[in-house]
C-alpha cells in the first residue's frame, strides 16, 4: 500500500482473470482448423482495477510524511563537485550543514521579529478586552498600521491569532480578500474555522444540523450561534489582513450584518492597514464607519528593526559562514534604497549558495576530506599568500611542509580554525561591542560592522573616535568606563558573546583603576570649588580678543590647569592608549583559509534578486539576430527593416517616438515598411505560405494588420507601451528601471 500526497491510502483489488491457453483439435472430415481452449494460469500477471482510495487519519498521514521527509532530507538538491570526484557522504554533509546553520539563523530571525511585535500584540489585546464594554453599541475595531511591508503581516497576524484567543477568550478567523471573493464564501470561512477550534477533528465542522437539532445553511450566522455553549463566551474576533485588498462593499455588507447580530454574538474587527488610516476610512461609506469603534496601532517598521535582524543573522557569534563586506554593502544597500520587506533581507541564498558551490565549506567541521580537497585548499589566494609570506620570513621547511604534506597541510587547516580563526572572530566582536557600548561609533553599527570585515578596526592616536574621547567631562568618563566595564563582564547577548571577565583581569582591573582615579580626582576639584577640566577640552582653552592696528585677531590659549586637572589629563590619555590596543582586528581577508567561512561572491546573488530583464529585451528586439541567428534578420545590421519579426520592427519605430505614440502613425509606418506597396528588397522571402499573403515583396494589408496587433501585444506584455487615458487613439511609452 501507498499513500499519496493528499493523505490518501492505495489499494490494488487485482481480479482473478483467466489467462487463453491454445490447443488444436482435428476434425476428421474437415481441414485443420486451430482451435482455442480458456483455462486460468495463475502464473500470468493480472490487469488491476482502478485504485482504490482511503482516508488515512491525521496521525497515520504525518507520520508517512516525516517517513518520506527523512528519507530525502539531505543529498538530494546539491550536486557533486570538484570535477563529479566528490563522495556523496560529502555532498550530503554539505546540505546538512546548510539545513542545520540556516535553521538556527532562522529561529533567531523569528525571535526578534516576534519580539518586535510584542507591544503592539499587548495593546491589541488590552482593546479587545476593553473595547466592547467602553461601547456596547458599536463593533470594536482595530486599525493596525502594518506599513509598505505587506510581507510582514503574516507574521503579525500569525502571532495575533495564537495569542488573542486564549487571551480574551474568544475564536480568531484569519480572512485574505483571496478567500473572500463575495459575501457567502466569506461567511461560510467564518463560520468554518470558528467551528474547527472547537473541534479536533475537521470532519466535524460541518453544521448542516445544529446542536439543537435544526437545520442550518452554512453560510447561516444562526448555525454559529447554535454552536455555542449557554455559558461559553461568543466573542468573534475577525482579522481581515489585507483589508485595502478586500472589496469595500463586501466589508460594508459584513459590518452590517455583524451589526444586526451584536446583541447576540460580540464580533471585534482587526483590519491590516498598509496605507494610513485616513485612506482606508475615506474607502469606507459613512454608514458603516458609524458601526466601528476603532482605534489605531502601530507596529515596528523595517527600518527599526534591521539593527537588531542584522545582529542576529550576520554579525552573530554562532555563525558558521560570514557574508562578505561588498556582498553586504550591496544588500544593505539594496534594503535602504528600495521599498523591500525585511524578508527580502533575511534571504537564505546566500548561505545556500556559499554550501552549495563551496567544496571546502566540510572542513568546517572536520572529518577527513579527499585528495581533491586538499588540492583545492592548495589552491586558495589566502593559501597562497601565506606561503609566500612563509619563504618571505625565511621560513622554508614550512612552506615546504604545506606544499607537499597532505597531513601537515590538514593539521595546519584545523589549528587556524580552531585558534586564528575564532580568535580572529571573537576579537571583532568584542572589539564593535566595546565601541557600541561606548556610544563612540561614528556610524551605525551595520556600517561599522562592514568596514571592520573589509579594513579592520586599528584606532590612531589622531582617530575622531579617541579625540572625542580625549574631550569627554569627568562625568561622562566614569559613564563610559562603566558600560565598557559592564559590557566585559556580562558581553554582549544580541550578537552570542558572553562576559570576558575572567580573561581580561589586567583590562578589567586597569578600566576600574581608572575609574577610581577620576573620581577621586573629582572630590578633590570639588573641595576645592573648581571643576575638573582637561586640557582637550573646551573647558581648558581660552579664547582671546587682540587689536592690532585697526584689526581684531583671535587665538586660543590654554587656561591655567591646576594639578587634578593636569592629573585627569594624563589619565584619558592613558585610557585612549588603552582603548587603542583593545579594540583592534585585521581585516578578514587577511586570515588564512577564510575562504572556507566567508561568502563574498555578488554576481550569484544579483542576478537572482536583481534581475535586469529589459537589458535582455532591449537587445533582442533591436538585434534580434543576435538571438535567432536567421539569414533574413542579418541584413539590417541593428537597423529598421521589412525582414524583422513585426516585434522588433514596431520596437525601432517605437524608439523613434515620443512619450505619447499615436497609433494610426505607428501603423502607416509599419504598413509603410511591410506593406505590400513598398519595394523592401525582399526577393527571398516570396515563397508562398498559406498563412502570409506576399503580393509584391511585401503583405497585404489584413495580414500586416495582424502583425501589427500581434507586435503591439508583445510589447505591452512585455512592458513597453500602455493604453492612456490623455488621448483615446494613444498609447504612452513605460520606462524600464535597469
Amino acid at each position: 500500500m501507498e499513500n499519496d500526497e493528499n493523505g490518501f491510502n492505495h489499494d490494488d483489488h487485482k481480479a482473478s482473470l483467466p489467462r487463453f491457453n491454445a490447443c488444436t483439435i482435428a476434425d476428421l472430415t474437415q481441414p485443420c482448423q486451430a482451435a482455442f481452449v480458456f483455462g486460468q494460469d495463475d502464473e500470468t500477471e493480472r490487469p488491476s482495477r482502478p485504485a482504490k482510495r482511503r482516508k488515512l487519519t491525521k496521525k497515520a498521514a504525518a507520520s508517512v510524511n516525516l517517513k518520506h521527509a527523512a528519507r530525502s532530507q539531505y543529498g538530494a538538491e546539491f550536486v557533486p563537485l570538484l570535477n563529479g570526484m566528490e563522495q556523496p557522504e560529502f555532498v550530503s554533509l554539505r546540505q546538512k550543514l546548510f539545513v542545520d546553520a540556516w535553521s538556527a539563523i532562522d529561529a533567531r530571525i523569528q525571535n526578534v521579529l516576534r519580539e518586535s511585535n510584542r507591544s503592539t500584540l499587548g495593546a491589541v489585546a488590552s482593546f479587545v478586552r476593553e473595547a466592547p464594554a467602553e461601547e456596547p453599541t458599536k463593533i470594536p475595531a482595530a486599525l493596525i498600521v502594518t506599513g509598505p511591508n505587506i510581507a510582514s503581516q503574516d507574521l503579525l497576524f500569525e502571532q495575533l491569532a495564537e495569542n488573542l484567543g486564549p487571551s480574551v477568550q474568544g475564536r480568531i478567523v484569519r480572512l485574505r480578500s483571496a478567500e473572500a471573493p463575495n459575501l457567502k464564501v466569506t461567511l461560510k470561512k467564518i463560520i468554518r474555522d470558528v467551528t474547527r477550534q472547537a473541534s479536533d477533528d475537521e470532519e466535524d465542522a460541518g453544521l448542516a444540523v445544529g446542536k439543537d437539532g435544526r437545520k442550518y445553511l452554512d453560510y447561516d450566522l444562526e448555525a454559529l450561534y447554535a454552536h455555542f455553549r449557554p455559558n461559553e463566551s461568543k466573542q468573534v474576533i475577525v482579522a481581515f489582513q489585507d483589508s485595502e485588498a478586500f472589496d469595500m462593499g463586501l466589508l460594508s455588507d459584513l459590518v452590517t450584518l455583524f451589526n444586526s447580530w451584536k446583541d447576540r454574538m460580540s464580533f471585534t474587527l482587526l483590519f491590516g492597514i498598509a496605507t494610513s488610516v485616513e485612506l482606508f476610512q475615506a474607502r469606507l461609506l459613512k454608514s458603516t464607519s458609524q458601526h466601528l469603534y476603532g482605534a489605531q496601532f502601530g507596529v515596528v517598521q523595517t527600518s527599526s528593526v534591521l539593527e537588531s535582524i542584522f545582529k542576529a543573522a550576520v554579525a552573530h557569534a554562532a555563525n558558521p559562514l560570514i557574508i562578505g563586506p561588498n556582498l553586504l554593502s550591496s544588500l544593505v544597500e539594496r534594503q535602504q534604497s528600495q521599498v523591500a520587506g525585511i524578508q527580502v533581507f533575511i534571504s537564505s541564498y546566500a548561505y545556500m549558495c556559499h554550501f552549495y558551490g563551496n567544496p571546502l565549506s566540510i572542513l568546517l567541521v572536520g572529518g577527513k576530506p579527499q585528495p581533491e580537497h586538499l588540492e583545492a585548499l592548495r589552491n586558495l589566494p589566502s593559501f597562497q599568500a601565506h606561503v609566500e609570506e612563509a619563504i618571505e620570513a625565511n621560513n622554508v621547511e614550512h612552506s615546504r611542509l604545506m606544499l607537499d604534506d597532505d597531513a601537515y597541510l590538514l593539521a595546519e587547516q584545523r589549528k587556524t580554525a580552531s585558534i586564528v580563526t575564532s580568535k580572529w572572530e571573537v576579537q571583532l566582536l568584542r572589539s564593535l561591542s566595546l565601541l557600541q557600548a561606548g556610544g563612540l561609533l561614528q556610524d551605525d553599527f551595520i556600517t561599522t560592522y562592514i568596514n571592520a570585515l573589509a579594513g579592520g578596526v586599528n584606532l590612531q592616536a589622531d582617530d575622531p573616535i579617541l579625540n572625542s574621547v580625549k574631550r569627554m567631562s569627568p562625568d561622562e568618563i566614569s559613564s563610559l568606563l562603566e558600560r565598557l566595564l559592564n559590557t566585559i563582564k556580562n558581553g554582549n547577548r544580541e550578537i552570542g558573546i558572553t562576559g570576558w571577565s575572567a580573561e581580561s583581569k589586567e583590562l578589567v582591573q586597569r578600566l576600574s583603576s581608572v575609574s577610581e582615579q577620576v573620581a577621586t580626582l573629582q572630590s578633590r576639584a570639588q573641595g576645592k570649588g573648581k571643576t575638573l577640566r582637561n586640557q582637550h577640552s573646551s573647558q581648558g582653552r581660552v579664547l582671546r580678543t587682540t587689536v592690532v592696528a585697526q584689526k581684531v585677531e583671535l587665538s586660543k590659549n590654554e587656561s591655567s590647569l591646576t594639578k587634578e586637572d593636569k592629573d585627569f589629563t594624563a589619565l584619558l590619555e592613558e585610557l585612549v592608549v588603552l582603548l587603542a590596543d583593545t579594540t583592534t582586528c585585521q581585516p578578514a581577508d587577511m586570515v588564512l583559509f577564510h575562504e572556507l567561512w566567508i561568502y563574498e561572491s555578488r554576481s550569484p546573488h544579483k542576478d537572482v534578486f536583481i534581475p535586469r530583464p529589459g537589458i535582455v529585451f532591449e537587445r533582442a528586439l533591436s538585434r534580434p539576430h543576435d538571438y535567432l541567428a536567421c539569414t533574413c534578420c542579418s541584413k539590417v545590421d541593428g537597423g529598421n527593416g521589412s525582414t524583422l519579426p513585426a516585434t522588433s520592427i514596431l520596437y525601432h519605430l517605437y524608439e523613434e517616438a515620443g512619450a505619447l505614440i499615436n497609433v494610426a502613425d505607428l501603423w502607416s509606418a509599419f504598413y509603410g515598411l511591410v506593406g505590400a506597396g513598398e519595394d523592401n528588397d525582399d526577393d527571398d522571402s516570396k515563397s508562398k505560405s498559406k498563412t502570409k499573403k506576399v503580393l509584391h515583396n511585401g503583405y497585404d494589408e489584413r495580414t500586416a494588420l495582424v502583425l501589427f496587433y500581434q507586435g503591439l501585444a508583445d510589447l505591452k506584455a512585455m512592458g513597453f507601451v500602455k493604453a492612456t487615458k490623455k488621448k483615446a487613439d494613444h498609447i504612452a511609452k513605460l520606462k524600464w528601471l535597469w
